[in-house]
């Protein structure tokens, strides 16, 4: 994990055309842009598809980017959000793989069958529930829970303001409670 100033040095180094700055940025950000895009289509291919698209569409954008009190990985999360809105706008909804490996967890050594199994069960059940939440609160608790970003990032990410964010947060997670509450597996 590089510093703030070390992603910094990189982003006006690639700025200035270096391709190995840009591609230190690549291997620096492809794990959560793609973990990101994969969350919002749902299958492995459109996700490794969609998300060097992100990437060839930053490289374009890069000599446009400015750090006025935005970082760089806000900056990509946009062009990922906005990648993945234009992709749901040309495709029909997909059905959700959990078969996937994308969505298997990998087994703690020191939890028991039966614990990885109930792990696992909760895990799907939680990953159902999801849906549930519109495109604004997918995307939001996507960012906060699973690419731990703060309240800032996700709002330079998704053009909104602190504030909404933390509303929209709160209205998803309470969504999401009674939604699990009334559908609990017994």
């Amino acid at each position: 994990m590089k510093s703030p100033e070390e992603l910094k040095q990189l982003v006006q180094q690639a700025k200035d055309g270096d391709s190995t700055a840009f591609s230190a940025l690549y291997e620096q950000y492809i794990t959560p842009i793609f973990r990101f895009v994969f969350f919002r289509v749902r299958t492995k291919e459109d996700a490794e598809d969609l998300t060097q698209h992100v990437f060839l569409k930053a490289w374009s954008a890069l000599p446009e980017f400015g750090h006025e009190g935005k970082s760089f990985s806000a900056w990509l999360y946009r062009i990922a959000r906005n990648t993945t809105i234009d992709y749901w706008r040309k495709k029909k909804p997909l059905s959700l793989d959990p078969s996937s490996s994308a969505f298997q967890n990998k087994q703690d050594k020191g939890l028991s069958p039966l614990e990885t199994a109930n792990q696992k069960e909760e895990a799907e059940h939680i990953r159902k529930a999801l849906h549930i939440l519109n495109e604004d609160q997918q995307t939001i608790l996507t960012l906060k829970f699973i690419e731990d970003l703060s309240n800032k990032e996700i709002a330079h990410v998704t053009g909104k303001t602190e504030g909404a964010i933390r509303q929209i947060q709160s209205r998803a997670l309470k969504a999401l409670r009674q939604h699990l509450k009334e559908t609990k597996p017994k």
